[in-house]
């Protein structure tokens, strides 16, 4: 997904295009991979960019919730990394231990509940990744 298509996606959702928020996603389309917070907060310090941690931060949070971005905790310690959605369907991803490799799954655990078992709940939603060694890795080993 281009930056257009981005800008399009959030005046859809009644999201503004503020100047932090462009510098996010313009660095966004331009990495390559996966990035974090402190990475992407990094990249932007060499651009001058005069934005802080914090709005970084509430921005990639914003924009994974709204669905512009996906996040993932890549090395499972709660850093969260991101990057452009290019699957709009609901989707997983399956993380590779050795490399840090993302591929996106499209099987997801909630579509394989009954309603007994969320009985009471509703506006569901899961995150679900999981962890192995992609085939390159396991060459390697």
């Amino acid at each position: 997904m281009d930056l257009k298509q981005i800008n399009q996606q959030l005046s859809k959702k009644n999201l503004k295009i503020t100047r932090p928020r462009q510098a996010i996603l313009e660095a966004l389309t331009h990495a390559s991979g996966w990035v974090t917070a402190k990475s992407l907060f990094e990249e932007l310090a060499k651009q001058q960019a005069n934005i802080d941690f914090s709005t970084i931060c509430r921005n990639l949070e914003l924009l994974s919730s709204s669905g512009i971005l996906c996040r993932v905790d890549r090395d499972s310690n709660g850093i969260f990394a991101y990057s452009v959605r290019e699957i709009e369907e609901h989707h997983h991803h399956l993380i590779c231990r050795s490399c840090g490799k993302i591929s996106p799954m499209d099987f997801c655990p909630l579509q394989e509940l009954n309603s007994s078992q969320t009985s009471g709940y509703s506006n569901l939603e899961c995150r679900f990744e999981v962890y192995g060694c992609c085939q390159a890795c396991q060459g390697k080993e």
